[in-house]
């Protein structure tokens, strides 16, 4: 496939897409709501979660009845994250593998996330070699996912359309971010069931994944094709495991 029939670019969400964070992110609940003498979030208070951004857990955990200031609430869960990244950090199957390939051919990469500047940072720090071009994380834009803020500001730093660009996401509001901005949408479930209409490709997997099927994703985005799954779709994702991937 000719180099002008792939993405312009890629741009990624960051936990539960590229890295498996959802304990971390438990943990630091747990530890922040006991803390507070409060009890563990229900099921349905932890899927409410999925996809939030900091300042918008902070709100629900200071509603929950947590004792400080939004500020805190976020050093508290980021503290605790980025421990746990830097003593291990397991990334999810397929992710580093598209992403090379993707450096290799030439087409860049963002990292597009709600997680913090600092989070951002502990992650890609792990890396052997630079892989993003680009990262706009969730204390540096005025709106977090699901407004489109993140991704726009993504395309235009990297200097491309966002209707050529193809963004992943594990999260119903991150994809809402990415539609909302005009991206070619993958959805990749991760404790979250992502149904067909949900993204314009939803798979269990990033493995095997080909420059060429991206590229083809761009072609059924710009002519409104409709949203498919592939063979093993979200069905393998329970929302019981839920995680607040912010």
């Amino acid at each position: 496939m000719a180099l002008s029939n792939l993405p312009a670019a890629v741009l990624w969400d960051m936990d539960g897409t590229i890295v498996d964070t959802e304990q971390y992110w438990q943990t630091a609940q747990l530890n922040l709501l006991s803390d507070h003498g409060l009890p563990p979030l229900t099921e349905e208070q932890e899927l409410g979660m999925v996809g939030s951004s900091m300042a918008d857990a902070s709100e629900f955990f200071a509603s929950l009845g947590v004792r400080l200031e939004p500020g805190e609430i976020v050093d508290h869960m980021n503290s605790t994250v980025m421990a746990s990244i830097l003593r291990e950090l397991d990334w999810r199957p397929g992710a580093l593998e598209l992403l090379a390939t993707l450096h290799d051919a030439g087409i860049p990469n963002a990292l597009v996330t709600n997680s913090t500047r600092v989070l951002a940072d502990a992650v890609i720090s792990t890396l052997d070699r630079p892989l993003f071009s680009v990262v706009i994380a969730g204390d540096e834009v005025e709106h977090g996912k699901p407004h489109p803020e993140p991704y726009l500001l993504a395309a235009e730093q990297l200097g491309v359309a966002p209707d050529r660009c193809v963004a992943v996401e594990d999260s119903r509001r991150g994809l809402e971010a990415a539609r909302a901005a005009g991206c070619a949408t993958i959805g990749v479930p991760h404790g979250q069931t992502l149904e067909a209409h949900h993204a314009h490709l939803v798979t269990t997997t990033l493995e095997g994944l080909t420059l060429e099927a991206l590229g083809e994703l761009i072609e059924q985005a710009s002519h409104g094709e409709p949203e498919r799954q592939n063979e093993a779709t979200a069905s393998g994702a329970a929302d019981s495991e839920s995680e607040a991937q912010l």
